[in-house]
């Protein structure tokens, strides 16, 4: 009982603390990346509705966007990293000394089992759970962005390397106890099984990073994301049973990834696999960047337009490629309310996805990040 009493205590002290001061938002943020969002990617009525949503949702140090490469703009969804790092756990679990969550927020059945799970995975340091969940991935729908407050749609949980018997008991506790705590259901025995038995059979060829629940959408699936050579899709599908549809997925996959290595298989799993297989693709370069849209434009995934519109995006602040570098920045968000608008924004592109549905009509979707640092107090002046 010692851990549950340090944690009432901890959310106590930060209770008290939080109520002398205004609760702090994404919205300041989100206004500082508002003038680098391509309008082709993401049209200004995506914009609006986000920043409606951002005067409740609470601030973290990465931010991102999934939008479409052909289709509708205006149809983004927005992403949060939650983590115990840049103290974004503590406010999203209610145990930050300086930032409370906002009421409409706690006050909502789905952002309070995503608050309880946040206490139970980080607000003690010797936590059962914190060894399994490194990170909280949390994205809005589009359609969950309107009403009395913005709700959250999926949750993807960042999963440290682990390999053999830790491997298994990762699945368990994921299936046993992490993910019914997110969803406030039991998964079904078949489900647990058929996600051991995935797992298992991509055990020697790719590596679990993250598993991800749809919290309001319909779909029970639980989605798996394995790291995995691009050479060997085909290989992995295969495993799993997916039989015809092996080579067209693994023919697309070659021809768009081309030279890529980081490559990452979404296998949705229920009480079968599928029917909808997810491939991303990561480059860490420009260049590697620019070919990756060529290539998805020449297969009509993406439009030209679109595809120049995203080489903007991608850019460092010029405070942090000064000879200092990082040093003197780092990503806790303040203590400080009017800090917050001084975070940097680091903006990447994330990853690109495409998507096989068994009729056979592609999708592809973009995925825009901004990771925000902020000068550490006390670091020594710049100079020029």
């Amino acid at each position: 009982m010692t851990g549950v009493r340090a944690i009432t205590s901890r959310r106590r002290r930060a209770a008290a603390d939080a109520a002398t001061i205004d609760s702090v938002s994404l919205a300041p943020l989100l206004a500082s990346l508002e003038p680098h969002l391509p309008p082709e990617i993401i049209a200004p009525a995506a914009v609006a509705r986000m920043r409606r949503a951002a005067g409740l949702l609470f601030p973290a140090s990465g931010i991102g966007f999934e939008a479409r490469l052909a289709g509708d703009p205006s149809e983004v969804d927005l992403y949060l990293r939650v983590m115990p790092q840049d103290g974004s756990a503590a406010i999203l679990g209610g145990w930050h000394r300086r930032h409370p969550l906002a009421p409409a927020l706690a006050a909502d059945p789905y952002w309070q089992r995503l608050a309880r799970l946040s206490r139970l995975l980080w607000a003690a340091d010797d936590a059962l759970l914190k060894p399994f969940v490194n990170r909280i991935g949390i994205e809005v729908d589009s359609t969950d962005l309107d009403g009395a407050c913005a709700r959250p749609s999926i949750a993807f949980f960042d999963l440290p390397n682990a390999a053999g018997p830790n491997g298994a008991g990762l699945v368990r506790t994921m299936t046993d106890i992490v993910l019914p705590l997110a969803l406030e259901r039991c998964l079904g025995n078949l489900q647990r099984r058929r996600i051991g038995a995935t797992v298992a059979a991509l055990a020697s060829v790719g590596r679990l990073r993250h598993v991800g629940a749809a919290l309001r959408r319909p779909d029970p699936a639980i989605r798996l994301v394995f790291a995995v050579p691009l050479d060997r899709i085909a290989e992995c599908l295969a495993r799993l049973g997916f039989g015809a549809r092996v080579k067209p997925i693994g023919d697309a996959a070659s021809s768009i990834g081309g030279d890529l290595t980081e490559i990452a298989l979404q296998i949705d799993v229920a009480e079968t696999l599928g029917p909808r297989v997810g491939v991303e693709f990561h480059a860490s370069r420009a260049d590697a960047w620019a070919g990756l849209l060529k290539r998805m434009t020449a297969c009509r995934l993406c439009t030209p337009e679109r595809a120049m519109a995203l080489a903007s995006w991608q850019q460092a602040p010029a405070e942090l490629q000064r000879p200092q570098g990082m040093a003197p920045y780092a990503s806790d968000i303040p203590n400080d309310t009017d800090r917050l608008r001084e975070g940097l924004p680091v903006r990447l592109l994330s990853h690109a996805k495409l998507s096989f549905p068994p009729d056979g009509n592609l999708e592809a979707k973009i995925y825009l990040y901004a990771g925000f640092v902020w000068r550490r107090t006390g670091a020594p002046a710049e100079t020029a």
